[in-house]
């Protein structure tokens, strides 16, 4: 489970093997067993030396962040797993074949599962609206000829072939969004994806989906895996950016947010007149409270469901990291990378 503190005047202490949270009085014990992160996201939250250091040996990892924006610290072990000699052909794959391979497989996995969340729901909705079925299947498979583009890309080394790949990922991209947009109820004003400081409601959901959750999880992963968190393939260089972290995220955005937040809405779980904070508690905060409970279970729901990939049956979880461990052997040239995909 995740902790998730948002509020003013919360202090998490320790007690033994389990964490404290105090509030006006109020008071909850938590296993550390049972912690995989705790989010803080107030500035007003107050931490204790002793539950820190739980966290840390329990690798609990502890996520600051912003309504805002993407988190601005990451506290987790000193000591790093993982060999030197990954991080060293790390930096070494970015001038030759294997980086433009990865940054490559980057973007097929994210065609793929858009391609493949599209033409789901297109198979689900064929009883009830065969027309926006349609619509959906034929956007699916827009997206599926893309990808073949994307495979046919030659290159040897990924900063002569980076802007044709982005170009690929963005036409794909327009064409998922746009599909996207027919499912979601008009009251949603959702016209199109927007992230530095959205205020509508979809878009406020998949930003807190994205940086939140699924960021601190893969960072987890590339941090395990032994792999520096900066160098990436097809996300550009640049100071302070985790190029890898969001390279690796690409593949897991889809089948962790994307297909979480529709199935809240067309379920009618999130109505769109409650979705946002009737008042901003916090600056950048977008969100109410419920919306914000909703999603920590809805998003940690799916992120321990099981599915089958690769020939194996695990949680999305753990093929994130499984994932991370990838990147690591294909770039010892140990084995080849095949990117995490879900069919539909």
């Amino acid at each position: 489970m995740k902790i998730f503190l948002d509020e003013f005047g919360i202090f998490l202490g320790r007690k033994r093997n389990r964490f404290v949270i105090r509030k006006e009085g109020e008071r909850k014990e938590i296993v550390v067993d049972d912690v995989d992160s705790i989010i803080c996201c107030s500035s007003g939250v107050a931490f204790s030396a002793s539950a820190l250091n739980l966290a840390v040996k329990n690798n609990v990892q502890v996520v600051f962040a912003r309504y805002s924006g993407w988190p601005f610290a990451v506290l987790m072990p000193a000591s790093m797993t993982g060999s030197v000699r990954a991080r060293r052909e790390q930096f070494l794959a970015y001038n030759d074949e294997r980086g433009f391979i990865l940054a490559k497989k980057f973007v097929v996995g994210k065609l793929m599962n858009q391609a493949n969340l599209l033409k789901l729901m297109a198979k689900n909705r064929r009883q009830t609206n065969s027309v926006l079925a349609e619509r959906l299947y034929r956007a699916g498979k827009a997206i599926s000829d893309v990808n073949v583009r994307v495979g046919q890309t030659p290159g040897l080394n990924i900063d002569r072939a980076r802007q044709q790949l982005m170009n690929l990922e963005a036409e794909g991209a327009r064409i998922y969004w746009d599909a996207i947009k027919q499912v979601l109820p008009a009251e949603l004003e959702f016209y199109g994806r927007e992230t530095r400081g959205a205020h509508d409601p979809f878009n406020a959901m998949l930003n807190f989906g994205y940086q939140t959750i699924l960021f601190p999880e893969v960072w987890k992963a590339i941090s395990y895996a032994g792999l520096d968190f900066f160098a990436g393939y097809l996300h550009a260089d640049r100071p302070g950016k985790p190029s890898l972290v969001l390279d690796l995220m690409e593949e897991f955005r889809q089948q962790v947010v994307d297909r979480t937040l529709i199935g809240l809405i067309t379920k009618n779980v999130l109505k769109p007149d409650e979705i946002l904070a009737a008042d901003m508690v916090e600056e950048g905060r977008v969100l109410s409270k419920e919306t914000i409970r909703t999603l920590l279970n809805s998003f940690q729901e799916r992120l321990d469901v099981k599915v089958m990939f690769d020939g194996r049956k695990a949680s999305i979880n753990r093929f994130i990291h499984h994932q991370a461990r990838r990147i690591v052997r294909f770039l010892l040239r140990e084995s080849n990378y095949t990117p995490f995909c879900l069919g539909w």
